[in-house]
């Protein structure tokens, strides 16, 4: 499955479960997450999305790091069945 698709997918979904999908984008902070994920009850993720079978490059890795330092929950998602285990995780 190609990024686009996942990052579709994903956002349709959180919508049904009451959520927000927000797009991530900083000229001046690189490595973040494409989606911040707003959750009824206050619960923040934020999910990096990537073509099946690509992984996160060396900058997003320490940014993701950083952001599960601070607490937050940091997810990678590469394929139709990570939006479904992450939906359910919901």
């Amino acid at each position: 499955m190609n990024e686009k698709l996942i990052e579709r997918k994903l956002s349709e979904l959180v919508r049904t479960k009451g959520g927000i999908a927000i797009k991530l984008y900083s000229a001046y902070f690189t490595g973040l997450p494409d989606r911040l994920i707003l959750m009824p009850g206050g619960r923040t993720y934020f999910v990096e999305l990537k073509t099946t079978g690509k992984k996160p490059t060396a900058r997003q890795k320490v940014v993701h790091g950083m952001l599960r330092d601070l607490g937050f929950a940091v997810e990678v998602i590469d394929s139709q069945e990570g939006i479904e285990k992450f939906i359910q995780a919901l």
